[in-house]
C-alpha cells in the first residue's frame, strides 16, 4: 500500500490514529479508568495492526513499527500498570527508531531510502529508477543520508519533549496531545522528505551520468 503524500498521512491518521483516541475518549466518557481506558485504546491498535498484515499477508514497514510500539507498550503496561508509562513506552519506542535511522548511517544504508521506495515509490519502474540513480549517483545517496539524519534527530527530539510532558499534564490531555505531536512530526517529515527527494532526484538526473545510468529518455 502506498502511504505516500497528503492522502497517505490522512488514511494513516483516520485508520491508524483516530480509533485509537476515540476509544480511549469513550471509554472514560463511559467512566472507565485511565489505565484501563489506555490498555483497551492500544488493544485496538494493536487489533487493527494484526488486521492490515493478516489481510496484506505480510507487515509493511509501517505495520511492523507500530506492531512493536503497541506490542510492548501492552506487555509492559500489563507488569507496570500505570497508564502514564504506557505512553512513555510509545515514546521511548519512537526514540529508539530513531536511533535506528541513525545505526543505518553509520552501517552505510541510510534507512530512508528504504523507507522511500516502501511508501512514496509510484510503481516498480520508479523503484528501479531510484535503485540505479542510487547505484550511480554519489549526490543522490547524498540525499538520503541527509533524509535519514534528519528522520532520527527529529524523532529523538519528538520524544525528548513528549515524555516529561506525560509526567507533567493530566493524562485526559496527553493522550491527545500525544498523538498530535507524534502525527504533526511524522506528517511534517513526509512532507519534507518527498519534496527533499524529488530535488535530489531532478539534481541527479541532470548530471553527466544521471540519464545514462537510470535509461531516462
Amino acid at each position: 500500500m502506498n502511504r505516500s503524500g497528503n492522502g497517505g498521512i490522512a488514511s494513516v491518521v483516520l485508520w491508524d490514529i483516530a480509533p485509537m483516541i476515540a476509544t480511549y475518549y469513550g471509554c472514560r466518557a463511559l467512566g472507565v479508568s485511565e489505565y484501563a481506558a489506555m490498555l483497551t485504546a492500544a488493544s485496538v491498535g494493536f487489533l487493527r495492526v494484526a488486521y492490515v498484515a493478516l489481510r496484506q499477508r505480510r507487515f509493511d514497514g509501517f505495520a511492523a513499527f507500530m506492531g512493536t510500539v503497541f506490542g510492548v507498550g501492552l506487555v509492559l503496561s500489563l507488569l507496570s500498570g500505570d497508564e502514564k508509562f504506557l505512553m512513555a513506552v510509545k515514546s521511548v519506542t519512537t526514540s529508539v527508531a530513531g536511533l535506528i535511522f541513525l545505526g543505518t548511517c553509520a552501517l552505510g544504508r541510510p534507512a530512508a531510502f528504504a523507507v522511500a521506495k516502501l511508501f512514496g515509490a509510484e510503481n516498480a519502474d520508479t523503484v528501479r529508477r531510484w535503485e540505479a540513480l542510487y547505484a550511480a549517483e554519489p549526490a543522490f545517496r547524498r540525499v538520503y543520508l541527509v533524509m535519514t539524519l534528519v528522520w532520527g534527530i527529529t524523532l529523538l527530539a519528538e520524544s525528548a519533549i513528549r515524555i516529561p510532558l506525560i509526567y507533567l499534564l493530566p493524562t485526559d490531555v496527553m493522550v491527545g496531545l500525544s498523538s498530535i505531536l507524534l502525527i504533526g512530526t511524522i506528517g511534517l517529515l513526509a512532507l519534507w522528505s518527498s519534496w527533499y527527494g524529488r530535488r535530489g532526484e531532478q539534481a541527479a538526473q541532470r548530471l553527466p551520468s544521471g540519464p545514462e545510468a537510470v535509461g531516462t529518455p
